[in-house]
């Protein structure tokens, strides 16, 4: 460093100049012109971050990098050419940080009036110019977002209601709310002191006509008489100093048109000081008339739930939804599995379903004089053990299923047991809220005329039985005197053997084993009669057809050979069971194949084949065929073959069929009719579903 003299002395007095410069609050850098630091006081020292004596002696732009370069030089050249410069740049601290400054730099000269050294003085911007961009940013987001937002706002100047208002209270009034209660023109005064400084587009669209400056006025074309009472509410809640006040009002367009708002007034300090506010304005019109609908489709749906001849609930789902919740979170998935292993859960799910409501035709129903007795968990209405209907509802809820219907056994207050046809009407956005919707509808006579019809069916299915077999007499009688006349023969043998001198009594015991066997026979002969014979309630089980069909022809099997009938059975192997009553299956099957033989041999078919064929059809159920090679159906008799009492037979009551589509529809099933595809004879078939496995 060289050693001017206005140098030296400036370093010489330094220790006296340090405390003077420390006591300055911004930053002092005293450099010569070379550059180098002379004097680096304590506020620089806390705004650049390197102490004094590490920058002493140092070229000062080294460790503060100056930016822009330009600048700094401009700054350079003005100080030498005025003695003094005036600017802002950017420098790094002892950290890397950006700092943004305001530097003044004054050029001292020495006793001979030469240039001696710089004092420069800084004060950091950073912050401020930090929160100017941020202030920016902030003005043009809330422009953008004034501009831009779907409700109409408003920027207003109120300051001329505040001058009345304080005129008022020269005046001597005290009591705002009660003066502008009774002077309105005072409001309406208010009103028109209330000038609109800026709209945005939607306020635009709103209110005026498509251009903006229309709006630019006081706020009397838009507040209608009936609305007076809110302003004067609005002027009250801004001089009570509350930050803002929201109602539902009416106002009025350009075009004179009134409609419903939801209007909202800010009262921000830092703005009411200026005298402005800013109010928003949402059309709820539509929300309007939509609520005012949505109460008349409340009403009326009210009033149908009330007034349904169907006993309806309203339950409560959310504490069953809850569970389903705590289930999910375990990894359940099949509830069906789950409740299967954990039955109790069925019982938590009653308790879960709670009712909130029900009609009058559920008070009738379930004996009830009120309705606080219905309302609550609905364990009390289901009986133990007759709970599926309520089980398979809760397994469609878990599927997320719109409904489920079933009939079902259900308990009322007063005691009794009802037949109901029980329905839950429940979609996915319903159940999600809680909601549950049940229906119930008495089928007590339905269930008791299903009772009798099946009661009558019956009979008249015994009824065609006992007469197949008066008509199978012949074969029959055939089939007993076989068994019973070979134990006449093996008698007479046995007793001849036993008279001889020296009776052979091993030949007897061989005749009396004969003897045995063709009284088994004849047993079992009997015993099938009596069962197509005897009166008795179905007896559903799962059956195997094709074992059915061998039980039949076993039973007939004298009738074909006394026809001379050639019989082909063609049975799928491995077929399901069919759920069935095996008296009634087989008295189908037996009357299906004498029909056909009584066709052949009434027509005096030369060769006569009955073929048999089972098998599983496209849709999984079970199908079984009738075949005959006789004259076929005439085409005038096919829509008829099934109606009671007709009958192709001289002699026929017109039953049988019936008989036998009634029993396979008792089934599930049903039964058609009509002519082989070669031309060649009759064809009748019926078609069982599949029997279900529990």
């Amino acid at each position: 460093m060289d050693g001017k003299p206005g140098d030296r002395r400036l370093t010489e007095s330094g220790a006296g100049f340090a405390e003077w410069f420390d006591a300055v609050h911004e930053s002092v850098v005293v450099r010569d012109l070379d550059g180098r630091v002379l004097v680096w006081n304590t506020a620089a020292e806390q705004l650049y971050g390197w102490p004094r004596e590490q920058l002493i002696g140092q070229l000062a732009e080294t460790w503060l990098r100056s930016e822009p370069a330009a600048t700094r030089e401009f700054g350079e050249q003005q100080l030498l050419a005025t003695g003094r410069w005036d600017g802002e740049l950017r420098r790094r601290n002892d950290a890397g940080q950006e700092l943004q400054l305001e530097l003044r730099w004054v050029l001292q000269r020495d006793d001979e009036g030469r240039p001696a050294h710089v004092v420069e003085t800084g004060r950091d911007l950073s912050e401020r110019r930090r929160a100017e961009a941020a202030l920016i940013a902030s003005e043009q987001r809330y422009r953008n977002l004034f501009g831009a937002m779907a409700a109409s706002f408003w920027e207003l100047d109120f300051s001329g209601v505040g001058t009345l208002l304080r005129e008022l209270r020269k005046a001597g009034v005290d009591n705002y709310a009660q003066y502008f209660a009774r002077h309105p023109e005072f409001c309406r005064q208010m009103i028109g002191a209330t000038r609109i400084v800026d709209v945005n587009d939607e306020t635009v669209r709103l209110f005026g006509r498509g251009d903006k400056a229309e709006l630019m006025a006081d706020l009397n074309a838009f507040w209608p008489d009936e609305s007076l009472a809110v302003y004067a509410a609005s002027t009250l809640a801004a001089v009570g100093g509350l930050s803002h006040y929201s109602i539902e009002t009416r106002l009025r367009r350009l075009d004179g048109s009134v409609f419903d708002a939801l209007f909202t007034a800010c009262f921000a300090p830092e703005a009411v000081a200026r005298g402005r506010l800013l109010i928003g304005v949402i059309d709820i019109s539509e929300r309007k008339h939509t609520f005012a609908a949505l109460e008349r489709s409340e009403s009326r749906y009210r009033n149908l739930f009330q007034a349904m001849a169907v006993s309806f609930w309203q339950l409560d789902s959310s504490r069953l939804n809850t569970l389903f919740a705590g289930l999910r979170a375990q990894g359940v998935t099949d509830l069906h599995a789950y409740i299967d292993a954990h039955p109790e859960f069925l019982q938590r799910a009653m308790e879960a379903s709670v009712a909130i409501d029900v009609n009058e035709r559920a008070l009738k129903l379930f004996g009830a004089s009120d309705v606080q007795q219905l309302l609550g968990p609905v364990t009390r209405f289901w009986m133990p053990g007759r709970a599926e209907a309520f089980r398979g509802s809760i397994e469609a809820g878990w599927r997320r299923e719109p409904g489920y219907q079933a009939e079902t056994r259900l308990r009322t207050v007063d005691g009794r047991e009802i037949d109901v046809l029980f329905f839950v009407t429940a979609p996915p956005e319903m159940r999600d809220k809680g909601m549950v919707l049940v229906g119930n509808i008495d089928i007590s006579e339905q269930v008791a005329g299903r009772a009798v019809l099946r009661q009558l069916q019956a009979e008249l299915a015994h009824a065609g039985r006992v007469s197949m077999l008066g008509e199978l007499t012949a074969s029959i009688a055939h089939e007993v005197n076989q068994p019973l006349a070979a134990i006449a023969t093996n008698g007479a043998a046995g007793l001849r053997w036993l008279s001889r001198a020296e009776p052979d009594l091993g030949e007897a015991k061989a005749l009396l084993q004969r003897m045995s066997d063709d009284a088994r026979r004849a047993a079992a002969i009997i015993a099938r009669i009596r069962g197509m014979a005897l009166r008795r309630a179905p007896e559903p089980a799962p059956l195997a057809l094709d074992a059915l069909v061998q039980e039949a022809m076993q039973f007939l099997q004298h009738e074909l050979r006394a026809q001379q009938v050639q019989l082909h059975l063609q049975l799928a192997p491995n077929l399901p069971a069919v759920q069935g009553d095996r008296v009634q299956l087989q008295q189908v099957i037996v009357n299906l194949v004498v029909n056909a033989l009584q066709a052949m041999a009434q027509a005096g078919s030369p060769r006569r084949e009955l073929r048999i064929e089972t098998a599983l059809t496209a849709a999984g159920e079970i199908e079984l065929a009738v075949l005959d090679s006789g004259p076929g159906i005439a085409a005038e008799n096919l829509r008829r073959l099934f109606e009671s009492f007709f009958s192709t037979k001289p002699n026929g009551m017109g039953l049988g069929l019936p008989v036998c589509r009634s029993i396979v529809e008792a089934h599930g099933g049903r039964m058609v009719a009509g002519n082989r595809g070669d031309g060649c004879g009759a064809r009748f078939a019926m078609t069982l579903p599949v029997a279900t496995v529990d």
